[in-house]
């Protein structure tokens, strides 16, 4: 997903999912009224969604009662996940990767 793709998103009450490009789902959440600045948000917050290779995608529908259509989606989610949410509904947040510093390994003469 980028600046672009989010900022073509309309400005409308959703629930919406951000997977990533084979389809597995990292986060159900509610647009608040605003479809485009709730997943900018989502986007922008750090740890939030797992890393991704290759970008996100965001599939959303349209809907006056934001609460009722994201608990129901959310409860299909757990019931055939065996109860467990997205990575990114989780209270636990998904740590950056380490950066790791590869050495020359040195032999004694």
């Amino acid at each position: 997903m980028t600046v672009d793709t989010v900022a073509a998103l309309p400005e409308m009450s959703a629930v919406f999912e951000v997977a990533n490009l084979v389809r597995t789902v990292l986060y159900i959440g509610a647009a608040e009224g605003n479809l485009r600045a709730q997943v900018g948000r989502l986007l922008r917050e750090p740890g939030r969604l797992p890393q991704a290779a290759g970008g996100y995608w965001v599939r959303w529908e349209a809907t006056d009662a934001e609460a009722d259509l994201l608990e129901r989606r959310l409860a299909a989610f757990r019931a055939s996940r065996g109860g467990a949410l997205p990575a990114g509904n989780r209270e636990t947040r998904v740590p950056a990767p380490a950066t790791r510093v590869a050495s020359a390994a040195r032999h004694a003469a």
